[in-house]
């Protein structure tokens, strides 16, 4: 009896572990919705990464992401936009583009956040040029992924140790690994980029957009657009 109560406690313990985990990235209360030529993404913008979501929410209020293209997309990982240049059917900028050339400070809180299946996050340019990993003012990218064998994902870890010089990220959490074996992510890219929001809603259009079909350049081959990005909830 006393190994059944054993057994049940030490069950409910886990399943309570497991939902605060769940639920630790999840803590802002500003939503935007990205509506796009495929249907809407809700992102939920985190609180702990004041400085993105505050800059994400000015982006969308000066009208930069209004008919813009998504314009890299890279298979089972990640679709990318954010270039105010690059107008749908190839239209002219409503907005400088010049103007929104600025960086901000990096909000990298890895392993808080990580790469799972729906992070959005800012895109940067390399180390190289770059060894603040600030992040761009306008470009980002939301996580479509893939899911991972336990196998799979240990080639991947060990992968990035062999490979980038200075790697010096922790092995990966029971909880990511259970991310990443269930619903998928892109572990690759995990404590390079600010992660400041992840989708709440609308992953199959993010995944219909990683779907379409793209050139050498990871450019899409096929036109698909974001309309425009509205703010649904204030935090």
């Amino acid at each position: 009896m006393n190994k059944i109560f054993s057994c049940v406690a030490m069950a409910l313990v886990g399943m309570m572990m497991l939902s605060c985990s769940d639920e630790r990235d999840v803590i802002g209360k500003t939503e935007v919705v990205i509506e796009t030529s495929r249907g809407d993404i809700t992102v939920r913008l985190y609180d702990d990464t004041p400085l993105h979501r505050d800059n994400f929410i000015k982006m969308i209020e000066e009208g930069v992401y209004e008919d813009i293209i998504w314009n890299r997309i890279v298979p089972g990982a990640t679709i990318q936009s954010g270039e105010p240049s690059q107008k749908a059917g190839g239209a002219e900028p409503t907005v400088d583009p010049e103007k929104y050339r600025h960086r901000l400070p990096a909000e990298i809180l890895y392993p808080r956040h990580f790469h799972k299946a729906g992070a959005l996050a800012m895109c940067r340019q390399p180390d190289s040029i770059n060894v603040n990993r600030e992040s761009s003012g306008t470009h980002f990218y939301i996580v479509a992924g893939k899911t991972y064998t336990m196998g799979s994902l240990a080639e991947t870890w060990q992968s990035r140790r062999d490979t980038e010089p200075g790697f010096k990220l922790p092995a990966l959490s029971a909880y990511q690994k259970q991310v990443y074996t269930t619903k998928g992510g892109c572990p690759l890219l995990d404590g390079d980029y600010t992660i400041f929001g992840e989708v709440v809603d609308g992953m199959l259009v993010v995944e219909s957009i990683n779907k379409v079909p793209i050139d050498a350049k990871e450019h899409p081959l096929k036109e698909v657009t974001i309309k425009r990005v509205r703010i649904k909830k204030r935090g």
